[in-house]
Parts: C-alpha cells; sequence; structure tokens
C-alpha cells in the first residue's frame, strides 16, 4: 500500500465531488470506462472520491450521461508541485538537490561500531580500519569485505578474529582478542638460581636442583644458592634448570629532598573552538592550535541512529612558566609526600620487617629498611664449567 501511494504521488491525482443526477448511473459507467476510483464515499448526495489525472480527462463524460456536476476538490502529486512552482527554480533546484544528497548518503557509512573488545583500544582498531579504507564517509559499496578482513587481522596481532557487518549506514566490527600462550620455559637448558641481592637466608625452598646455602647464611649478590647439577643414586650427576625459592632478610635505603627552586606551568586562560564534522570533512570555526588543546566530540543520534555530522568542542589552554620558590614548611610537605609515593613503589611486592625514617634540618628525608624478599635469579650455567666438575667428582 505504501509503494502504491507514492507511485500515486510520482504520477498526481485528483480529489473531486460530484453531486446531483445519478450517482448510482455514474458509477457503473466510470466502471465501464475503466476509469479507476478509490477513497469513494456518499454522503448526503455527494459523491467524494479520488482518480488519476489520465481518468479524470474521461470522467466528464461519464457525469454528463449520468448528470452530475463534477467539481475538483484538490490536485496531489508531483507534477501539480512542479506546476505550482516553475518559476520558483530554486525551490525545485533545492528539492531536487535534498533528494540526490538523501540518495547519495544512504550509499554511504554514516558509523562505525566496534565491540568485543577489552584490552584493545577502539581507537587503534579504527584506525587500522581506517588506513584500509573503512572510514565515515566512503561508500559501502567499494569495500571489499574479506580482504580487509584479512589485512586487518594481520596488522592487530592483539585479536585472533574479526568480522565487519555493515546495515544500511552503519557499520560493525565485531573482534575477538587473542589469548596470550603461556611462555615454556626451555626446560632442557641448564641453569642455577644465585642471588640477586646481599642478605640472610630465611627460607630456601628447591624445587629442583640441589640446595647450595642453609638458612642463616650470609650471602651476597651473584652467591649460588640453588645447583642445576642432580647427584643420582648411582651417584653420577646430571644437569637439569634450577627452579625454587629463597627468601631473605635484606637491608634497603631510600632518600628524597625537594628542590627549593622549580620551575613550574601555570594555566592563565583557556578558549573555546569548535569544529563541524560531517562524515570525514571537518570545517573549523576559529584557528586551533592543535599542540595545546583538548577535544571532546559530540554525535547527533536520533532514536539510536548515528547521524553523519557532529560537534568537535576544542579547549586551549595558556600556560605560564614561572619559578617558584618554596618555604620551608611546604618543602619538608612536598618531600615527604614524594618519599611516601617512592617507598610505596619500592616496597609494593616486599614485606617490610624494620623502617627507619628521620628528616634532616633542610627537609630531607632517609629510611633504612629491613625487608623480607625473594633473591633467586635464574642464571644460565656455564656447561664448560659443568662439565669440569662433572669430570673431577670421584
Amino acid at each position: 500500500m505504501l509503494f502504491l501511494n507514492f507511485v500515486r504521488f510520482l504520477l498526481g491525482y485528483v480529489s473531486f465531488t460530484a453531486r446531483g443526477g445519478f450517482p448510482e448511473r455514474f458509477i457503473n459507467l466510470c466502471r465501464l470506462n475503466k476509469i479507476i476510483l478509490w477513497d469513494l464515499k456518499n454522503s448526503e448526495a455527494v459523491i467524494s472520491a479520488c482518480t488519476d489525472c489520465a481518468s479524470y480527462k474521461k470522467i466528464r463524460s461519464a457525469a454528463r450521461k449520468s448528470g452530475m456536476r463534477v467539481r475538483v476538490r484538490k490536485k496531489h502529486g508531483l507534477p501539480f508541485f512542479l506546476e505550482r512552482h516553475k518559476r520558483r527554480i530554486g525551490v525545485v533546484a533545492g528539492a531536487l538537490f535534498c533528494a540526490a544528497v538523501i540518495l547519495i548518503l544512504s550509499t554511504r557509512i554514516w558509523s562505525i561500531d566496534v565491540i568485543g573488545n577489552l584490552s584493545v583500544p577502539p581507537e587503534k582498531i579504527l584506525g587500522t580500519f581506517e588506513e584500509l579504507g573503512v572510514k565515515k564517509g566512503v561508500s559501502a559499496s567499494r569495500i571489499d569485505i574479506k580482504s580487509t578482513e584479512f589485512a586487518a587481522l594481520q596488522r592487530l596481532n592483539e585479536l585472533s578474529w574479526l568480522n565487519i557487518n555493515i546495515s544500511g549506514s552503519k557499520a560493525v566490527i565485531e573482534v575477538r582478542e587473542a589469548v596470550e600462550s603461556p611462555e615454556i620455559d626451555g626446560d632442557n637448558v641448564p641453569a642455577d638460581i644465585v642471588a640477586a641481592r646481599d642478605g640472610i637466608i630465611t627460607i630456601i625452598r628447591p624445587f629442583n636442583g640441589t640446595a647450595e646455602q642453609e638458612i642463616g647464611n650470609a650471602v651476597v649478590k651473584g652467591d649460588l644458592l640453588i645447583s642445576g647439577i642432580e647427584e643420582n643414586g648411582d651417584l653420577t650427576v646430571s644437569f637439569c634448570k634450577a627452579k625454587g625459592y629463597v627468601v631473605a632478610r635484606t637491608s634497603r635505603s631510600m632518600k628524597y629532598i625537594q628542590p627549593e627552586k622549580f620551575i613550574a606551568a601555570k594555566p592563565i586562560s583557556s578558549k573555546k573552538r569548535f569544529i563541524l564534522n560531517f562524515l570525514s570533512f571537518e570545517i573549523p570555526l576559529g584557528k586551533i592550535k592543535t599542540e595545546n588543546s583538548y577535544s571532546e566530540k559530540s554525535e547527533i543520534i536520533i532514536n539510536g541512529v548515528t547521524l553523519p555530522a557532529g560537534i568537535i568542542r576544542c579547549v586551549e589552554t595558556v600556560y605560564e612558566e614561572k619559578e617558584i620558590t618554596l618555604s620551608a614548611e611546604r618543602r619538608k610537605m612536598l618531600s615527604f609526600l614524594r618519599f611516601t609515593d617512592m617507598c610505596a613503589e619500592e616496597f609494593r611486592y616486599l614485606e617490610v620487617e624494620n623502617a627507619e625514617i628521620s628528616v634532616n634540618e633542610s627537609g630531607e628525608f632517609s629510611g633504612a629498611f629491613t625487608c623480607l624478599e625473594n633473591i633467586g635469579k635464574e642464571h644460565p650455567m656455564q656447561l664448560e664449567e659443568a662439565e669440569h666438575e662433572e669430570t673431577a667428582d670421584p
């Protein structure tokens, strides 16, 4: 029915009234002369109906024979609209231009969404597809989906699968992130575990290999903790990759002082600028310095459909560099805050048994810490030395 109404609008039609005479004879004559009538109504001996332009030219003969008086009530459709505005070329040209724009835009990509990503930022995915030609404003018929998917998957190593779905003017990129396979250690490569720091051993747990130290031993950096040489039951030895952990009591020190003078950037003014965005075209409204500007894009969405137009708001902030001299109290406070941040970062994965923190008159904070930590570090075994030890073993 919608298509039929559209065809009638393009060809034009007339709504009319007929009164007096014999209405039944008028309708029968219209039917015999193949005059199409619709929306036929009868009210107080007045017939109202609609017919197309060609049929209306034949209707007067049927009206004369049936004694009816026919009057045009209203003319509908594109031909009558163009006839009324034939002298207004701008209106006709504007209507044709609007129809052409709508027709062209219906074949273009208006919006591109990314779904299924968790750790990979959507900007990276959209940037890759934009390099491959999938961007706003491009014709959907020009996109080779299979080759584009293959090329994008080759560039995005973080993804294991992706798919492009184009529905009308909207493109949806569905992705699945790759699961990183755990690194497989070379178990066949002999290795020792040596001390990464100085300390006193409190716990030693060899899972593979032979323990070379005991609880309470003091070790220095580089000392052998767990050897990759194992003694078999028949008094022979074999090489392996030593595994295990060695917890030792270690000492650490840290200090920090805030400089009395430093250069700081102070914001003194900010300006707003706007950019009109249509498909992939941007029209700046004013001069914009991109190096010191923050931009925020807002899109027009109607009933869940993203239109190919929007506004980008840019905020430019002007800074002034100024040398600041701190007072003794502020210098001491900033030194303490920075010192605590350094400690939190340094001892994030360590257990601190004891801490002695002091501050001098100039505001310098210093600390001595006793920690418990795993000091074991894998060290590749020198096979020549290992073979020498094996041959020297009685």
